[in-house]
């Protein structure tokens, strides 16, 4: 190659290095341009305002030196008296005059036996007895004949007492023939099945027609009179009440006025339980069986605070905190307390915890806030709500 074909070629390389500069210069101008004008907008950008308080409810609260807590026991509504009635004999039922669910009068008949072999057996021994009455008759003739006659000296001893002990035997059979009738007076009486007691008939197990052995259920018959209730209450609780002291039992939404008439003396073995009767002024028209709850109320000597449940707070390993607004240097934030729950009824606890009195926790707000959060109270909630 010549040397002047290798000059114009050197000068080619120079001229495109410096363009490739030149290039590369520029680009870099354009972005610095670009982030100092970025620079220059955030700049020109007015600084965040601070977030605003959360608005929350508070409620005051007031330590209480003990609380009330009400106990609730189950039991069931029950007559004071349930029998089934039966017959004291055999015999063919003629007559069945109660079905279940009508109202029974005491003394009044509700079912009946046929009686017509008892009132023939009867008639039989009046017969027998009617005879055996002449022939007694004629006997106490005979008796007093003999006598004047053995006084006047016609008859010996042994004649006398012949007639005596005659007379003594036939008034004997006179007196067993009495009783037989009086028994078959009884059976007929008794053929008729009485209600010993006022009230309703629960069941009927027999109809018309039936041939019965003695002592077999015709009808059960609760009484209707006296209502009573009997709940089972925990020993502790059993020896708090009184028998002859009113107590308030509740069913079916009606208040039903009590009193306490006794305690049994043992405990259930399969609920652990002691059984309580109660006397009942009436039922209110509900059916024997239904389910009442006897409510007993107690006071217990504890400190603490009734608060809400919306205003408790899960929090680690099973235990309970409460939300408190207090006021800081820089306004009012949210405070952790840490409580125990001592009881609970419908919609409120009493706890005991590191509470103030009078402090404000916050109600419905545990989701919302952590503590150390500024916050604004909207509105106070009256304490108990």
């Amino acid at each position: 190659m010549s040397e002047p074909d290798a000059v114009p070629r050197r000068d080619r390389r120079l001229l495109g290095l410096v363009g490739t500069t030149v290039f590369a210069l520029l680009v870099l101008g354009g972005i610095a341009g670009g982030i100092a004008a970025l620079h220059l907008r955030a700049s020109a950008q007015e600084e965040p305002q601070a977030r605003a308080p959360l608005p929350v409810k508070v409620m005051p609260v007031e330590r209480q030196d003990s609380y009330r807590i009400e106990q609730r026991f189950a039991g069931r509504l029950e007559p004071a008296r349930r029998t089934q009635l039966a017959f004291e004999r055999a015999g063919l039922v003629t007559a069945v005059l109660r079905d279940e669910g009508d109202a029974v009068e005491a003394g009044a008949v509700v079912a009946q036996l046929d009686t017509e072999p008892l009132m023939a057996a009867r008639d039989a021994l009046t017969a027998q007895r009617a005879q055996a009455a002449a022939d007694l008759d004629l006997a106490r003739r005979t008796l007093r004949r003999q006598r004047e006659l053995h006084g006047a000296g016609h008859v010996s001893a042994q004649r006398l007492d012949e007639a005596r002990l005659s007379a003594a035997a036939l008034e004997a059979r006179v007196q067993a023939l009495d009783a037989e009738i009086r028994a078959l007076e009884i059976d007929i009486e008794k053929s008729a099945l009485i209600a010993p007691f006022a009230g309703s008939v629960a069941a009927r197990h027999l109809d018309e027609g039936a041939v019965v052995a003695a002592g077999a259920f015709v009808l059960e018959l609760l009484e209707s009179g006296r209502p009573q209730a009997r709940v089972g209450v925990s020993p502790e609780a059993a020896r708090r009440l009184y028998a002859g002291a009113d107590y308030r039992i509740e069913a079916a939404g009606q208040i039903l006025s009590s009193r306490l008439l006794r305690t049994r003396p043992d405990i259930a073995p399969d609920t652990r339980s002691v059984e309580l009767l109660f006397e009942l002024e009436g039922r209110g028209g509900l059916p024997f069986g239904e389910v009442v709850e006897l409510h007993i109320a107690r006071q217990v000597a504890e400190a603490g605070f009734w608060i809400p449940l919306t205003a408790l707070y899960e929090d680690e390993k099973g235990l309970w905190s409460v939300f408190v607004a207090a006021e800081a240097e820089d306004g009012t934030r949210v405070v952790r307390e840490a409580v125990e729950i001592l009881h609970a009824a419908d919609t409120r606890a009493f706890v005991r915890g590191t509470l103030a009195d009078r402090a404000r926790i916050l109600v419905g707000s545990a989701q919302r806030v952590v503590p150390g959060q500024r916050v604004r109270i909207a509105a106070p909630v009256e304490a108990g709500s």
